[in-house]
This record gives structure tokens, sequence and C-alpha cells, in this order.
């Protein structure tokens, strides 16, 4: 589950702080308000425990409870 961390959306000039997840979405809170960005074809930092982890959207459309980081 991804909900609490800070996510950065590679390629794209987006980052915030993931607040809610669905099977297919993020909701991201950011400066300028929250966003919606899908999983599947995007990459994204994923900053946890003091590290930066790179993550394929690809590898987590599924539901938050069907995957372990």
């Amino acid at each position: 589950m991804l909900i609490g961390f800070k996510i950065i959306v590679m390629g794209k000039d987006l980052e915030g702080k993931v607040i809610n997840e669905t099977k297919n979405t993020l909701l991201l809170e950011t400066n300028k308000g929250t966003k919606r960005v899908i999983k599947d074809g995007n990459r994204f930092i994923l900053h946890m425990n003091n590290k930066e982890i790179k993550v394929n959207g690809n590898d987590i459309v599924m539901r938050p409870w069907e995957y372990a980081i």
C-alpha cells in the first residue's frame, strides 16, 4: 500500500503524497491540489525509508493488498 508515501511521476512534472489508491490509479496531494494518476504506462520514484525506489506502474496495476513492496 502506497498511501502516505511521497511519489514522483517520472517524465512528468508531478510529485506529491499518495492520499488514496485504487486498482488503476493513485490520488496525489500536490502543491497544486489533488491529482489522479493512472498507474498503467507510468513510472514512479517512491520515497520510502530514506530510499528512492523506482516502480513501473504496470507492475502495480492491482488492488493495493494484492502486491507487496
